[in-house]
């Protein structure tokens, strides 16, 4: 397909969802039907990899969607059609002013939590798995909430952005010693209950840091600057001799999945968010963005010190501390709950790298990037829209920081196969073989990707639709 054929099929996607966002005052469904592109009102069973308790039926989901909308306001500057741009803004002002008032001020969104479209109000993705089942309605970040996203919520409702910020200190869990988790209760004010894990995910540290950063350097306010710095001595102290850190840094000795395993990947998140919240705070606090950098350089190295293997594309997601047992590598293509697409990955590196110019990061996702060219799509699994629209972003990125147009030609012959795969209707499959659209499952990942490539092969380099590195 041209480039040009490519953009009229995203601008087809988006067309669509914004036509069926005006029966939602601009939000966008979450589960669509493909055959009458309307929202899904019996949810479709869970492909395998994917968990009820991680969807948002009947709802919206902002962090699902970040991606496309990212996509609409590049596409108003690629095509000139300001339709783009206010069909994003109106979706934004929507959720900044109707969806943001909840007791602890943390926004409905991310992995178990959603704004419901039909009864107006926030819902509970756990309930989805099993309604029997007492439950709290719980935040989790699930990806990062990039800088433009927060400077557009600010825009529209900065006190909602305050008190978010305000509110994530939710997540440092009730006990001692300190200890935080990746989930907190989103309509309940007091600290998250403590388990038999800790769940303290390195990367939604990263997360958190890089919120405080953006609500300090608005607001000047001295306590996210000391979050910030509980943050970072709270795993700063855990790292290993390698520069490595555990996936979760307290485990049942029994589980060995869990415990004492490093986290290659969470431990590069961490040290990526740190470098981009430095950049927030050189003027606001010079002495703290100075620690972030430093430290985020040892979790670099950290990253480069598991045992990848780079000559058999062998990409480290979880070791055993202490001994460096690989105990789980990343797909190509095929991921599910817990394991990431080596896209994934790389596009963090990526990220890093056009920040610290460290020549190690090239060339491990040019080595992802390789595999992305060579391998076939597999015909007997599943796969998530994210893992197609990862594949092909990444191969987007690569030609945008190198010029080497082996990764444009690469882009896009995959846009090609994956439009014939996902997109032979007006709206993306949620994964292969099913035939229905699901923002949990990262279609917006696909429209931005399939986007990218697009108007880099039609316009050249630089590209006004930016790379989208939340997927970290």
């Amino acid at each position: 397909m041209t480039p040009d054929e490519i953009l009229k099929k995203v601008c087809r996607s988006l067309d669509i969802l914004i036509d069926v966002a005006d029966q939602y005052n601009g939000l966008w469904p979450s589960i669509i039907d493909r055959s009458t592109n309307q929202m899904m009102t019996t949810m479709p069973e869970a492909i395998s990899g994917q968990r009820d308790g991680d969807r948002s039926h009947l709802g919206s989901n902002l962090i699902h969607d970040q991606t496309a909308l990212m996509t609409l306001y590049a596409l108003k500057a690629a095509t000139g059609n300001d339709g783009y741009s206010k069909a994003a803004d109106r979706y934004l002002e929507r959720f900044a002013l109707h969806c943001t008032h909840t007791p602890t001020g943390i926004f409905p969104w991310g992995e178990h939590a959603y704004w419901h479209l039909l009864e107006d109000r926030v819902a509970d993705s756990y309930q989805l798995r099993n309604q029997n089942r007492p439950s709290k309605t719980t935040h989790d970040h699930l990806r990062q909430a990039p800088l433009w996203l927060w400077e557009k919520l600010w825009d529209f409702n900065p006190k909602s952005v305050e008190r978010f910020a305000e509110g994530i200190d939710g997540h440092w869990t009730e006990g001692e010693p300190v200890e935080y988790i990746r989930h907190a209760y989103i309509m309940e004010k007091h600290p998250y209950a403590r388990g038999q894990r800790s769940c303290d995910f390195p990367r939604h540290g990263g997360f958190y840091i890089f919120d405080w950063a953006f609500a300090y350097a608005r607001t000047g306010r001295k306590g996210f600057v000391e979050q910030m710095e509980a943050m970072l001595d709270y795993w700063w102290a855990r790292k290993d001799h390698l520069g490595l850190l555990l996936i979760e840094s307290r485990s049942p000795e029994e589980d060995k999945q869990f415990f004492q395993v490093n986290a290659p990947g969470q431990t590069l998140s961490l040290g990526t968010s740190l470098l981009e919240s430095a950049l927030l705070l050189e003027e606001a606090a010079p002495g703290l963005a100075k620690t972030m950098r430093e430290r985020a350089a040892t979790y670099i190295d950290g990253f480069f010190n598991a045992p990848h293997d780079l000559e058999k594309q062998l990409y480290v997601l979880l070791c055993r501390r202490g001994t460096d047992e690989v105990i789980q590598t990343m797909p190509t293509w095929g991921s599910k709950y817990g394991i990431w697409p080596a896209s994934y990955v790389a596009l963090t590196s990526l990220c890093t790298y056009r920040i610290n110019g460290d020549a190690r990061l090239l060339e491990w996702a040019s080595s992802v990037g390789e595999g992305y060219i060579a391998s076939a799509f597999p015909n007997d699994l599943q796969v998530p829209a994210m893992d197609a629209g990862l594949g092909v972003g990444l191969l987007a990125d690569l030609y945008d920081v190198t010029g080497d147009r082996k990764w444009l030609d690469g882009g896009l012959i995959l846009a090609d196969r994956l439009i014939g795969l996902y997109l032979e209707k007006d709206l993306p499959r949620g994964a292969a073989e099913i035939d229905w659209y699901e923002s949990q499952m990262g279609p917006g990942f696909l429209l931005h990707g399939l986007a990218r490539i697009a108007l880099l092969a039609r316009d050249g380099r630089p590209c006004v639709l930016g790379p989208d590195y939340t997927a970290r």
